[in-house]
């Protein structure tokens, strides 16, 4: 099954994706957070008792709100996957910001906030509570990406969701496919426990320099040549096994701080940093240079962002 929508009307900005998600999901309301033209799109696959969803749209939030849960039947909950973007999820006073490999859980019997604050997609697994731990999403922390154990559970869902969106509902393929989701779904709380194994799948010193970037990405001196300096190679080396990644050194750097940022001007732990503190906190050096390329990487500068975050809230009462 697939949804596609766009705004077509000014006084319909979000076209059709408010009845796209009550179709595909529960009722919930669409919110813009900025002026940019609205697209979205879901591919869903039923299998067993899960619905596993692909969503790529346009920043925006969404709300489940009392008045939707009052009209509603069904007990599940939504395990997203964050596969690009950055979202921020409130439920019941508790905060989860989610990177990409990250999970975020809520319970669709109780009024949430989804802010996806960057263009996005994730995946959607809607599984009844039944079928998953009882403490599984009592105020939740399922950042894989902070964990080599955790990027490989990343990884491993995304293709097991991948594999059942393309696979016949009724198949064999899909149902193990479905089964082996949740099984992983509930077990992610205890991986993350565990002492991650070594990066695979890289060039093993890539892999260091990778590590090296997330642990260390608030170094402001952190560059091609202090990664040389660390792993004792040239910098022409260091450059060689970047473009094996797509990104250069420093995209790569300042990707990893842009993220951390946007995870920090979003945290209202972090609500009375500067622009300027949160900036230099992750390595920045030039708050200009970390404006022009936060404004590229959200649509907004880092104060207008800040401000338009700070008003989304969830309204229980309606």
């Amino acid at each position: 099954m697939e949804w596609s929508t766009k705004a077509i009307e000014a006084d319909r900005p979000f076209g059709s994706w408010a009845e796209d998600l009550a179709d595909a999901f529960v009722p919930l309301e669409p919110r813009k957070i900025a002026e940019q033209p609205f697209q979205g799109t879901i591919s869903r696959t039923d299998v067993a008792s899960i619905q596993i969803s692909r969503v790529e749209a346009t920043k925006h939030v969404v709300l489940r709100l009392r008045s939707h849960i009052a009209r509603s039947i069904g007990d599940v909950y939504f395990v997203n996957l964050q596969l690009d973007g950055v979202g921020r999820y409130t439920q019941r006073g508790h905060e989860q910001i989610c990177g990409p490999g990250d999970l975020a859980i809520v319970d669709t019997t109780e009024p949430f906030e989804i802010a996806n604050c960057r263009n996005f997609s994730l995946f959607c697994f809607a599984v009844p509570r039944q079928l998953l731990p009882g403490a599984l999403a009592e105020r939740p922390r399922l950042r894989l990406s902070a964990t080599e154990a955790g990027r490989a559970l990343s990884r491993t869902l995304a293709g097991h969701a991948e594999l059942c969106l393309r696979s016949e509902p009724n198949s064999g393929i899909s149902a193990f496919g479905a089964q082996h989701v949740v099984d992983l779904i509930s077990h992610a709380p205890g991986i993350l426990e565990e002492r991650p194994p070594e990066r695979a799948g890289l060039s093993v010193l890539l892999s260091m320099m990778l590590d090296h970037i997330d642990r260390h990405v608030d170094d402001p001196e952190l560059c091609a040549a202090t990664l040389a300096l660390k792993f004792h190679c040239s910098q022409r080396y260091v450059h060689k096994l970047f473009s094996t990644t797509g990104r250069s050194v420093g995209e790569h750097i300042n990707g990893q701080r842009i993220l951390v940022c946007t995870r920090n001007l979003l945290d209202h732990a972090h609500r009375r940093a500067t622009i300027a503190e949160v900036a230099f906190n992750a390595g920045f050096r030039d708050i200009s240079y970390f404006n022009r390329l936060f404004k590229r990487s959200t649509g907004l500068a880092p104060r207008e962002f800040r401000r338009a975050m700070s008003l989304r809230t969830v309204d229980g009462t309606q």
